[in-house]
């Protein structure tokens, strides 16, 4: 298996003064960036895209809202 950094940014409703996007930074283990986030969001319809540095980049739309996986091989 290999280890990943793995940012989430998720879009969420303006209310209150807050940002709307809210970002969290985790380390995950998986050999496959995708089924984890397919996982995650099993009704998802997921986007996924490749830099050109090798991170996995995995957009969905959760509860009509878009969230973005981004995952960086440490």
């Amino acid at each position: 298996m290999k280890t990943y950094e793995l940012l989430i940014a998720e879009r969420q409703p303006t209310c209150g003064g807050k940002t709307p996007v809210r970002s969290s930074i985790l380390t995950v283990t998986t050999d496959d960036p995708v089924a984890y986030v397919k996982a995650l969001e099993p009704n998802g319809e997921l986007k996924v895209t490749e830099s050109e540095d090798g991170t996995v980049i995995v957009e969905t739309d959760h509860n009509g809202f878009w969230v973005k996986y981004e995952f960086t091989e440490d």
